[in-house]
Formats: C-alpha cells, structure tokens, sequence
C-alpha cells in the first residue's frame, strides 16, 4: 500500500487489535472505498490515513481495488 493508492474497508475489527496497533476505531462503511493520504510502515503493522477521514487505522482492514 502506498499513498493515493485506493482501497476498499474490509471490515472485521477485532477492538483488542486497533489497541494493540495504537490505531482509531474505524466507524467506516463495509465495502465503501477511500484513498490513502498517508502510510506509515512499521515492523508488525502499517499505519494509514485516509483523504477526508479523520484518524489513523491499522491497514489489515483494507485491501487495495
């Protein structure tokens, strides 16, 4: 994944994983598509944001399209 890259919300938030990650919540609709304004890989787990949503999210609920 990287920036301007889009990507579909795959759902199937695990609570306990977005603390892990240190990530938001993502409150986004199952299936709807956004693009990345910002990726930040780390070792474990990658970090992204999305144009016009606020927060960040753990990238294993997306998948590019």
């Amino acid at each position: 994944m990287q920036t301007g890259d889009t990507v579909m919300f795959k759902g199937g938030v695990i609570p306990e994983q977005v603390k892990w990650a240190g990530t938001d919540y993502p409150d986004l609709t199952i299936g709807g598509t956004y693009t990345l304004a910002s990726v930040k890989q780390f070792p474990s787990f990658t970090h992204v944001t999305l144009d016009g949503v606020e927060g960040k999210f753990n990238s294993v609920h997306f998948t590019i399209v």
